[in-house]
């Protein structure tokens, strides 16, 4: 049968991402270069990357006499500077990530980082695209803690991307009814979207939106965000399921 082991490769590189572009746009005047070369660059920089990824989980996986698994080309920050997927949207022409036009970005991008990895890998796997973690990554932090990004804006976002809200600190007095709305909403997106989508809020005990709370290391710090205070318990609390959406139409 299947053996219990294999090597998976998960390969990360917002920062080289965002280099690619900078220098790229150095070497051409100002409106040379187009949202389609941006795009062509984000994919063979995604190749490249995913390229040496696989090359190095196959050495390994050879060596140590197991299958290789996958290839995973998620663009996943850490609070270090330089090592942030926020930053690649100021690169591209946005003031800040969270202003209009942030979506659509990061659709390009992950679509730009699909493209790429597909053709360097046959075995691409795991989400594959770009995170959006508000505390483990500096300039998406920084942009909430200015305003330019809400946590509605976040959700927006996540319906063109990989993952779902992500490390998003929250009063502690939010009610358990907000928080299913939250859920609910995410929950939504994902199923219609036929996507994997996820919510990750941390209620801070005892703290208000617009305070900080730091977590240290890779986990990073970031401000308590505001929630919509308007009441969604009754909702919430008829219970039952939402009717999942029909999939027999697109096939």
């Amino acid at each position: 049968g299947e053996p219990d082991v294999l090597i998976n490769v998960g390969v990360s590189g917002p920062g080289v991402v965002k280099k690619a572009i900078d220098r790229a746009m150095e070497n051409h005047k100002p409106g040379e270069f187009t949202l389609g070369e941006v795009a062509e660059v984000i994919k063979r920089t995604a190749y490249k990357v995913t390229r040496v990824g696989e090359i190095i989980g196959k050495e390994v996986a050879q060596r140590l006499d197991l299958p290789f698994g996958v290839a995973d080309l998620s663009l996943a920050p850490t609070p270090a500077v330089g090592d942030s997927v926020g930053e690649i949207f100021q690169s591209v022409g946005l003031s800040s990530i969270g202003a209009p036009g942030t979506t659509a970005v990061l659709a390009m991008l992950n679509d730009a980082v699909k493209k790429g990895g597909a053709f360097a890998s046959s075995h691409v796997g795991g989400l594959s695209g770009a995170f959006i973690p508000v505390s483990e990554d500096s300039s998406i932090e920084a942009a909430t803690r200015s305003g330019a990004l809400s946590l509605e804006k976040l959700e927006a976002m996540t319906s063109v991307c990989s993952v779902g809200l992500d490390m998003i600190a929250i009063p502690g007095d939010t009610p358990a009814a907000t928080i299913s709305g939250i859920i609910a909403d995410e929950m939504a997106i994902g199923m219609i979207n036929s996507k994997t989508t996820a919510v990750r809020v941390i209620p801070a005990v005892g703290r208000k939106a617009g305070e900080v709370l730091d977590f240290g290391g890779l986990l990073g710090y970031g401000p308590i965000m505001a929630v919509n205070q308007h009441d969604p318990s009754v909702f919430i609390n008829r219970g039952g399921r939402l009717p999942a959406p029909m999939q027999s139409l697109k096939n």
